[in-house]
């Protein structure tokens, strides 16, 4: 049901880059957590639906153009988060071997749920 919601408001009202709102907008308007928005953009884009978002805002692209932006703006946040693995995987190595079980002591450091 939310998807459905989600992609209806999107389509009437934030149509193009120059209509997108903000993510809190969003989630005001909606009803939703950050994290319930994210879900839900990330599930729409999976089956192919025009999502674009950019540092400003989600919106439903009307052209290709504003896909190819939205997906240069996702590869550059792959590229800041693979640099941020390395950089923990680089620090990991001052702690030297882990013990068995190490691994699992807390999960991946309250990021993920």
């Amino acid at each position: 049901m939310k998807e459905e919601q989600l992609l209806a408001y999107l389509k009437a009202n934030c149509a193009g880059r120059k209509k997108r709102q903000t993510r809190g907008q969003l989630q005001r308007k909606l009803g939703l957590s950050k994290d319930q928005l994210t879900n839900l953009v990330h599930r729409m884009r999976c089956k192919a639906l025009p999502i674009a978002s950019g540092p400003l805002g989600y919106y439903y692209a009307q052209n290709a153009g504003e896909i190819l932006s939205t997906i240069r703006w996702l590869e550059k946040m792959v590229r800041t988060l693979l640099e941020s693995i390395d950089g923990l995987a680089k620090a990991m190595e001052a702690f030297g071997p882990m013990e068995a079980g190490d691994e699992k002591g807390g999960g991946p450091g309250g990021d993920n749920p």
